[in-house]
């Protein structure tokens, strides 16, 4: 089994959307894409980057950001298939992001989150994410976190330590595909 991360391409939406939809039902969600989730209709104008984990032709994890303002970005879109959980994956997807927006100069990544996802906070938090004030007027989210880029210590000892593990990982996944 090969799975790699990619970025978002039209070809991917069949199968992007299918995905958020397992994702969305097991979450006790409904995925609307042409109501509430429209955004995924036009993700290279909605966000500045998404990213997909794809098996073969299969997208099974997903990892966006999108731009609030030029020094801050918001981390969407974090879904991993429930099979893959607990194997790196959902750390390689977030690395993806934040190597994105330190190499676009963004200074840091919020996110907004639910309380009852308990695995995805501690996720976070190894990530170097810290609780911060609520940013946003989401009725759903409870948990709201930042990132700082600049930071060297502790979280962005943290980081570091995951983007060599990323970097690593991303040099040979492009020198098997180019």
């Amino acid at each position: 089994m090969s799975i790699d991360i990619v970025n978002y391409s039209d070809g991917l939406k069949g199968s992007l959307f299918d995905f958020t939809g397992r994702c969305f039902e097991e979450l006790g969600k409904r995925f609307e894409p042409s109501g509430r989730h429209s955004n995924y209709n036009d993700i290279p104008g909605n966000f500045v980057m998404f990213d997909c984990l794809i098996d073969g032709p299969c997208v099974c994890g997903t990892v966006a950001l999108k731009e609030l303002d030029h020094e801050t970005a918001e981390l969407k879109a974090l879904y991993l298939d429930r099979e893959l959980r607990g194997r790196g994956y959902g750390r390689r997807l977030i690395s993806s992001a934040v190597s994105f927006a330190r190499e676009h100069g963004y200074k840091k990544i919020l996110l907004d989150s639910m309380s009852q996802y308990e695995d995805a906070r501690r996720l976070y938090e190894r990530m170097g994410f810290v609780d911060t004030e609520r940013y946003n007027d989401n009725p759903y989210a409870d948990v709201f976190m930042r990132l700082d880029l600049s930071l060297t210590e502790p979280a962005g000892r943290m980081y570091d330590e995951q983007y060599e593990v990323k970097k690593e990982w991303r040099y040979s996944h492009e020198d098997n595909h180019v």
